[in-house]
């Protein structure tokens, strides 16, 4: 097990530790169809800071990973090769960071311009998490995934991706805090070899 590989298992331990303790804060085992508007958004905030750890766990899980050569398949001919197909891998990490509708949004994605108050719905925010469990429940297939996407954009000649230092770390729990402050260093070593490969 090289240093990197231990380092994601170390990461994905906590970070599942992490979703469990928000399980336990939201109550998500009883199924709630309501949750304070505090709650809720203290909820929000801990899941974007959890996904774009998870994210980069990922990607740095990718990135460690030795992939056999893809076959190529004969072409069913139903397509031109200029024509674009739109498919769920091509709109980004949706399983990732899904986009759903809050209770103060309308539906072209807008605030409500009257702040609301009481009680939210709980349903967009245990969507989010339950999609986190499920997936660091079995993260070599997403990182199989991942690495293939990360292979054709390197191939394609684009940039390599950039990991900005995250924010407010010190709001997360000291492992999970310290986990999301060398994540952008060792991503940047990992992708060094980026533009001399290939």
């Amino acid at each position: 097990m090289t240093n990197s590989s231990a380092f994601v298992t170390h990461g994905i331990a906590h970070a599942q530790r992490a979703l469990a303790n928000l399980a336990a804060m939201t109550n998500a085992h009883l199924h709630p169809t309501t949750l304070k508007r505090t709650l809720a958004q203290r909820a929000r905030a801990e899941l974007a800071r959890l996904e774009i750890i998870i994210r980069r766990l990922l990607v740095l899980m990718a990135l460690g990973l030795v992939l056999p050569p893809v076959t190529i398949r004969a072409s069913s001919g139903h397509h031109s090769d200029t024509e674009r197909v739109e498919t769920k891998a091509s709109t980004g990490l949706q399983g990732l960071s899904p986009r759903c509708l809050g209770p103060d949004m309308d539906r072209d994605g807008f605030a409500v311009s009257t702040r609301a108050c009481g009680p939210v719905q709980a349903a967009p925010i245990l969507a989010r998490l339950a999609a986190l469990q499920e997936l660091l429940a079995a993260p070599e297939a997403h990182a199989r995934r991942l690495a293939r996407t990360l292979e054709r954009q390197r191939k394609a000649g684009e940039a390599a991706p950039m990991a900005l230092p995250m924010t407010r770390t010190h709001r997360l729990p000291p492992e999970l805090g310290a986990i999301a402050t060398a994540l952008p260093e060792l991503l940047r070593d990992a992708f060094k070899s980026w533009e001399t490969s290939g």
